[in-house]
């Protein structure tokens, strides 16, 4: 039986780089759309755990009657600025029975205006407050004002640019609240450059004035 051998004639150069020059060009304009879709989809989830971090602490507020900022759930209304957390953060390395230097934190964003030396400011795992109960002497469970967590099944350890939420819950103190122009707390994601831009301490009149690219929720 005779073989017939096919013309099997394959590329040739100029077809090769036709090609390479239509995928490169096709390349040139998908990537900033798909960017911008990562980008968006990043900022998304960052505010969807803003959110649900800020409505967690107001309904441990609405069952305790106090903001998460002791190291006693027997503890004063205000803030003991010697032992209490000055800032929340969701890195579960901060987590335990008392507030600890900020540096258990080593997923911090870099600091902003009002939010102190993170070197030394003292700070308390969110999960501390809003999932375990962990704090030194715990939250009573009975009673009007009890604890009634947990009020979060999980927490993300960080926002979608891999650095911690922070929560600036200083403010959350009765003596600023009662000050004659209101200090907000917030639980804040410092964006995709990992730099807090919002002041801690901002005051305004309606609600936070957000700066950079920050991504934040109101608590109070």
């Amino acid at each position: 039986m005779r073989t017939v051998i096919r013309n099997q004639k394959g590329f040739t150069l100029l077809e090769i780089i036709v090609v390479l020059a239509v995928l490169g060009a096709l390349a040139a304009m998908l990537t900033p759309v798909v960017f911008r879709y990562i980008d968006d989809a990043n900022r998304t989830r960052a505010q969807g755990d803003t959110q649900t971090i800020a409505a967690a602490i107001q309904q441990m507020y609405k069952d305790t009657g106090r903001w998460p900022f002791y190291k006693v759930g027997t503890g004063a209304l205000t803030i003991a600025a010697a032992t209490d957390a000055a800032t929340l953060t969701s890195n579960p390395a901060c987590s335990g029975a008392a507030p600890a230097a900020m540096s258990c934190d080593t997923t911090a964003p870099v600091t902003g205006t009002g939010w102190g030396n993170f070197s030394t400011v003292l700070t308390s795992g969110l999960a501390t407050q809003l999932i375990t109960n962990g704090i030194t002497t715990p939250y009573t469970t009975s009673g009007p004002r009890a604890w009634k967590g947990p009020y979060l099944d999980a927490i993300p350890a960080t926002d979608p640019w891999g650095r911690s939420y922070l929560v600036n819950i200083a403010n959350a103190d009765p003596n600023i609240e009662g000050s004659t122009t209101q200090k907000w707390v917030i639980v804040i994601s410092a964006g995709p450059d990992g730099n807090i831009d919002t002041a801690a301490d901002s005051v305004v009149n309606t609600n936070p004035a957000v700066a950079g690219d920050d991504v934040i929720a109101r608590v109070k």
